[in-house]
C-alpha cells in the first residue's frame, strides 16, 4: 500500500505540473490516476497485469502500440501487448544494434520521432515511424525490460509523456520482481517440503531391521563379508559368488577356501595381514590377485577392520572388497595412450627440426631474389611465396611449442607488475594502434609462485587476440581479482568484439581449430596448455552485448 501511495504521490506532482490545462486534459490527467490507482498486481497473475499496463500506456499517451518486453543475454521476448499479435511467449529476437538495446545500455527512456530520418538504430517494427521506450528497473538497479511504444505516423513526445511511460515502467518491474519473488518462495517451499519428506524416508529407512541390512549389503557393488573371532565366515555377499566364481556354501563349509584361491606369491601378505588384524592394532588395506577355478586371474582391494566388544576385544572382522581388474586395465591403457603422445610429440618435435632447416634455406633464397628486378608478375609471386613461408615457419614454431611438455619454473612474481608490463607493451604495439586498454590491478601487492615467462607469454596471447577481435577505437579490459573464498587470483581480459557460439567456445581451445582467416589455432591451446600445468582454469565467456571474456583462475597456494 505505501509503495502505491507513493506511485500515486508522484503521478500526482507531475500532472500538477501541467495546470492550468484545458478541461479535457485534466480529465485525462484523472483518468491517468483512476487507471494507476486501480492496477492491482496479485501474486502469480502477471501476465494479465503486464497486459493491462501496455493497453493502458497506449491509451493514456495515444500511441498505437505498446508492448512490455524482457531482456536477458541479448535477447529480447515479448511478455505483454496492447494488441493482438498471438502467442509470443516463445519467440526471441536479438537486441543487438536495435533502439530496445540503447535503452537497456542507457538506462534511461529514448524516442525517436521520426525512423524515416532517423535510421541510425533498426527494431521498430515495418509500418510503424516513432518509437518510445522506457527500462524496466529493479529496486537492486538491475534492468531487465522495457516498456516499448510504437506509433504509425511521426509524433513528438512531450516530457510528460515520457514521465507517464516511466511511472508505468516502474510499476511493470515491480510486479516482475514480486512475481520472481514469488516463484523464488515457491522453489523453496517446494525444497523445503522435499526435504522433510528426504527425512521422513531416512527415519524410515533406520527403523527396518537388520533383514533389510542385508539386503542393501547383497546388492552392493563391493564384497561384504565378516568374519568370526574363529576365524570363520559369519557373512559373504553374494557378488562373492560371482566375483570369485565358487558357491556361497563352500565359503560357510570351509573357511579357508578364500587364502586357497590367493595368488601363491601373494597368500603369505594376505595370511599375515588378516592374522593381525585379531590383535585389535591396525586395519589392512591390501591387493591381490586370486586365481578363479577357470583360471583366469582377478585383482582384489580388500580393506578391513577389526570390530571391538564391550571388554575391548576382537571378536569379528569385517571388510569392503572390490574387483579392480577392469580398472587396472584402464588405468594401464590410460598410461599407454600417455606414453604414445609423449611419441607423438617426439616425432612431431623432430619433424619440425627437419623441416625448418630446409624452409630456412628457401626463404634465404626468396629473400636473394628479392634484391633482382623482376617483373610485376613475378614480384608478386615471390612475395606471396615468401608470406606463405613465414607463415608456415611460424606454424612450425607454434607446434614445436605445444608439443613440448611444460616444465613449470617457479619463481616468486608480483602479478600486478607482470601484467601491467604486458599491457604496457602491447599499448604500444602496431597492433594496438588506435585501441584503448584499461588495466585494473589488485589493490595490494599480491606475490604468486608461478612461471614468469610463461604466464607473460599467456598474457601476451590472450591482449592480442582481443586487440584482433576489437574494431577500431575499440576498449579492452585487463582487471585482476582475489577470490580469497577459493584462494585464486583471477585474471580477466574484456573485449567487445563479435559474439562467439556456444558451439565454438566448446572448441576454441582445441588444437588447430581457428576463427580467424590467418590463424593456426594453437595460440588458446598453448594458453590452456600452461596454465593447467600451473594447476590453474581457463573460462571464456561471449555474449551478444557484453562481449567476450577469457578468465584465468590461478591458485595462490606459495603466495607470500
Amino acid at each position: 500500500m505505501k509503495i502505491a501511495n507513493s506511485y500515486l504521490k508522484r503521478i500526482k506532482r507531475c500532472l500538477s505540473s501541467w495546470l492550468p490545462q484545458p478541461p479535457q486534459l485534466v480529465t485525462k490527467q484523472l483518468y491517468a490516476l483512476e487507471i494507476l490507482s486501480s492496477l492491482s498486481y496479485r501474486t502469480g497473475e502477471l501476465q494479465g497485469y503486464l497486459q493491462l499496463v501496455a493497453k493502458n500506456v497506449s491509451e493514456l499517451i495515444g500511441i498505437d502500440w505498446s508492448v512490455v518486453t524482457f531482456c536477458r543475454e541479448g535477447l529480447e521476448t515479448v511478455l505483454a501487448s496492447s494488441i493482438d499479435i498471438g502467442d509470443f511467449s516463445d519467440r526471441q529476437v536479438s537486441l543487438h544494434g536495435t533502439l530496445t538495446e540503447a535503452v537497456i545500455n542507457s538506462g534511461s527512456c529514448m524516442y525517436v520521432e521520426n525512423t524515416s530520418i532517423d535510421q541510425y538504430y533498426r527494431g521498430v517494427p515495418e509500418g510503424y515511424h516513432a518509437y518510445l521506450g522506457a527500462p524496466l528497473r529493479l529496486p537492486t538497479g538491475e534492468i531487465i525490460g522495457t516498456i516499448c511504444s510504437f506509433h504509425r505516423q511521426p509524433r513528438k513526445f512531450s516530457r510528460k509523456d515520457i514521465r507517464l511511460v516511466e511511472i508505468f515502467a516502474e510499476r511493470a518491474a515491480t510486479a516482475i520482481d514480486n512475481f520472481n519473488l514469488y516463484q523464488q518462495q515457491q522453489e523453496t517451499n517446494q525444497k523445503l517440503q522435499g526435504e522433510i519428506k528426504q527425512r521422513q524416508e531416512i527415519e524410515q529407512a533406520l527403523r527396518k531391521s537388520e533383514e533389510l541390512l542385508r539386503q542393501i549389503a547383497e546388492n552392493l557393488e563391493p564384497l561384504v563379508w565378516m568374519y568370526s573371532r574363529d576365524g570363520e565366515p559369519i557373512y559373504m555377499s553374494p557378488m562373492f559368488e560371482k566375483v570369485w566364481g565358487i558357491p556361497l556354501e563352500q565359503w560357510y563349509l570351509d573357511g579357508t577356501v578364500c587364502l586357497n584361491l590367493v595368488h601363491p606369491e601373494d597368500r603369505q601378505n594376505v595370511s599375515i595381514a588378516f592374522k593381525s588384524m585379531f590383535t585389535g592394532e591396525c586395519n589392512y588395506n591390501l591387493e591381490y590377485r586370486i586365481i578363479r577355478p577357470d583360471n583366469s586371474i582377478r585383482t582384489i582391494r580388500d580393506r578391513a577392520f577389526p570390530i571391538i566388544d564391550e571388554t575391548g576385544k576382537v571378536f569379528r572382522i569385517a571388510g569392503l572388497a572390490d574387483d579392480i581388474t577392469e580398472r587396472q586395465r584402464e588405468q594401464k591403457q590410460t598410461l599407454e595412450a600417455k606414453e604414445r603422445l609423449s611419441e607423438i610429440g617426439e616425432l612431431a618435435t623432430s619433424i619440425v627440426h627437419e623441416v625448418r632447416n630446409p624452409l630456412t634455406t628457401v626463404l634465404m633464397g626468396l629473400n636473394f631474389f628479392q634484391r633482382t628486378e623482376l617483373s610485376e608478375s613475378a614480384q608478386k609471386r615471390l612475395t606471396l611465396a615468401l608470406e606463405e613461408g613465414e607463415r608456415l615457419k611460424r606454424l612450425l614454431n607454434e607446434i614445436l611449442l605445444y608439443s613440448k611438455h611444460e616444465m613449470i619454473q617457479k619463481t616468486p612474481v608480483d602479478i600486478n607488475e607482470l601484467i601491467r608490463d604486458v599491457v604496457e607493451n602491447i599499448s604500444t604495439s602496431q597492433l594496438a594502434i588506435s585501441k584503448q586498454i584499461h588495466f585494473e590491478p589488485l589493490p595490494e601487492t599480491k606475490i604468486l609462485y608461478v612461471d614468469r615467462d610463461k604466464l607473460k607469454q599467456v598474457s601476451i596471447n590472450l591482449l592480442q587476440n582481443a586487440c584482433e577481435a576489437v574494431t577500431e577505437d575499440g576498449e579492452i579490459s585487463v582487471f585482476l581479482s582475489s577470490l580469497t573464498n577459493s584462494n585464486q587470483v583471477c585474471i580477466k581480459v574484456h573485449n567487445g568484439g563479435a559474439f562467439i557460439s556456444p558451439e565454438m567456445l566448446s572448441k576454441i581451445t582445441k588444437p588447430f581449430f581457428t576463427t580467424k582467416s590467418s590463424g593456426n589455432g594453437l595460440g588458446l591451446s598453448i594458453v590452456k596448455k600452461i596454465v593447467d600445468a600451473h594447476g590453474g582454469k581457463l573460462e571464456i565467456e561471449s555474449s551478444a552485448i557484453a562481449g567476450t571474456t577469457v578468465s584465468i583462475f590461478l591458485p595462490m597456494n606459495g603466495d607470500l
